[in-house]
This record gives structure tokens, C-alpha cells and sequence, in this order.
């Protein structure tokens, strides 16, 4: 049974665990202009200057020679001889399904337990399949509300 168990945790902790990248080479960053102006208003950016602050806000627009964003409800207007790199911003599914599991696999866990305690009709199977019924809601709430913002780059500088 505790084989069992193992094994069953293993496998899930690896279907679960984001895939490493196969190639070692990064492909190099985009330095095309055009990919800025074509983010849609209200996205989230972060915007690197050349002198090192990185600013984190809702894309407005962007022209020829600049990019305007809302950084903390302040209208914010940077030229584009300022930017280093413009990333683009999306909320992670794999963090907030991981976290979810973490989360509804302790609470199952949990419940289990309890039940296991104040019953006699109830086995120690109880605990496993209460870790595994909430491991498996809590990670379908998790990747359905996403957690955290990871951030692609659209635009480098030379």
C-alpha cells in the first residue's frame, strides 16, 4: 500500500512539474519596434530602462518614437531611445495549479483524517483519497484563477 501510495504521488508530482526546456540556447530577444505597438490596450507590461527601473503597469499605447502606460494610476510617457525591453504579462496557470494542489491536497488530507477519527466505518484509505480528491479540485480551481504574472519579452533594445 505505501508503494502504492508513492508511486502514485511521484507520478503526479512529475505530471504536475512544469517541462524543462529542451534546448539550452535562448533564442535571442526580439528588437523589432513594431511588436509594441501592436499590444492591446489594458495589457499588463513591464517596461526596463536603460538605467536599470523596470516600471510595471497597463499598456495604453505606443508610437513611432514612444510608449505610453499607466504605472501605479500615474500616466507614464517613455521614449523609445529610453527602453531597454518591453515585456508582456500573463497570469500562470502552472503556479496557481500547483499552489491549488498543495492547498486542496492538505485540506483532503485533512478531512480525511477527521472523519477517519470520528468514525469506525472509515479505513486509513480515507486520508490518501481525501489528499488526492482535493489535490485534484484544488488544482483545477488553481490553473482556473492562475497565480502570479509571468512576464514574455516583446521588444529588446540593441
Amino acid at each position: 500500500m505505501t508503494n502504492r501510495l508513492f508511486a502514485l504521488a511521484l507520478t503526479l508530482l512529475f505530471t504536475l512539474a512544469p517541462a524543462a526546456k529542451v534546448s539550452a540556447k535562448t533564442p535571442a530577444a526580439p528588437a523589432d519596434w513594431s511588436a509594441v505597438q501592436t499590444v492591446s490596450q489594458g495589457e499588463k507590461v513591464a517596461v526596463t530602462t536603460k538605467d536599470g527601473d523596470r516600471l510595471k503597469g497597463r499598456f495604453d499605447s505606443a508610437s513611432d518614437a514612444e510608449i505610453n502606460f499607466t504605472h501605479e494610476g500615474h500616466k507614464v510617457t517613455l521614449r523609445r531611445d529610453q527602453i531597454k525591453r518591453v515585456e508582456v504579462g500573463h497570469s500562470s496557470r502552472w503556479k496557481g495549479a500547483l499552489v491549488g494542489a498543495g492547498v486542496g491536497g492538505g485540506a483532503g488530507a485533512g478531512t480525511g483524517a477527521a472523519l477517519l477519527s470520528r468514525t469506525d466505518h472509515l479505513t486509513l484509505t480515507a486520508i490518501p483519497a481525501g489528499l488526492f480528491i482535493g489535490a485534484g479540485a484544488g488544482a483545477a480551481v488553481g490553473a482556473a484563477l492562475g497565480l502570479g504574472t509571468d512576464y514574455d519579452t516583446v521588444y529588446e533594445a540593441l
